[in-house]
């Protein structure tokens, strides 16, 4: 079999087919993650710190059952009949779903720490900085979705879109730090903030990240 195409060629095995579907399972949890974030942030900006614990929970919830699911498909991953490259871009996947969350899961336990909004435009740019995270989420999780279905251009072009995305919170990183530098903030809120920003940077990296192992799924199956 050409090394090129036996990603896609083991698809009509229940077997392989299942590892995908959980890695849809998976991208949908990390999603549920990132969603939960943005909520949090803005329940920040709103003072609402009720709100902000509901959707902190959220979070914490959804990181576990991804938790759960990860494993699972290490477990299928060690039993499976895969080739060792194979079997490594699938691994890498998955250990990126899983930083997804992790890392909006740090961006939640930091926000445990306010008791009210840092600043106006602090609340504006991180609230714009988790709104790519959100929307590069769903690319990848239409990309995943779309990869169960072996379809290599939709999956190609979702990448694309997620790069230009990366491209957009790196700008909205440059923003936010020039932002925080100017704003007369205590220097333990500064700091926290600070940390707000580069897990929010690790949430869309990591999304770039399995788009690209994505990606490369759907290159190697041509």
């Amino acid at each position: 079999m050409d090394r090129t195409r036996n990603i896609f060629a083991w698809l009509g095995s229940k077997e392989e087919q299942s590892i995908l579907t959980l890695a849809l399972k998976h991208v949908e949890k990390s999603l549920e993650c990132v969603l939960a974030m943005k909520a949090a942030i803005e329940s920040v900006i709103k003072n609402n710190m009720e709100e902000r614990d509901s959707n902190i929970n959220i979070v914490k919830n959804a990181e576990h059952k991804g938790d759960e699911i990860k494993k699972e498909i290490m477990t299928e991953l060690s039993k499976g009949m895969f080739l060792p490259p194979d079997r490594e871009d699938l691994i890498l996947l998955n250990e990126s779903l899983n930083d997804i969350a992790d890392s909006a899961k740090g961006v939640v336990r930091l926000l445990e720490f306010f008791d009210r909004e840092p600043s106006e435009n602090l609340d504006r740019l991180m609230l714009e900085s988790s709104l790519i995270a959100v929307k590069a989420g769903e690319k990848l999780k239409s990309a995943i979705n779309y990869l169960v279905q072996s379809n290599g251009e939709k999956i190609l072009a979702e990448c694309a879109g997620i790069e230009t995305l990366e491209k957009e919170g790196d700008d909205k990183r440059r923003d936010l730090i020039k932002e925080l530098i100017k704003t007369d903030l205590p220097p333990q809120i500064s700091i926290l903030v600070y940390e707000i920003i580069d897990n929010l940077e690790d949430v869309i990296d990591y999304i770039k990240k399995a788009g690209d192992m994505v990606r490369l799924l759907a290159i190697k199956a041509r």
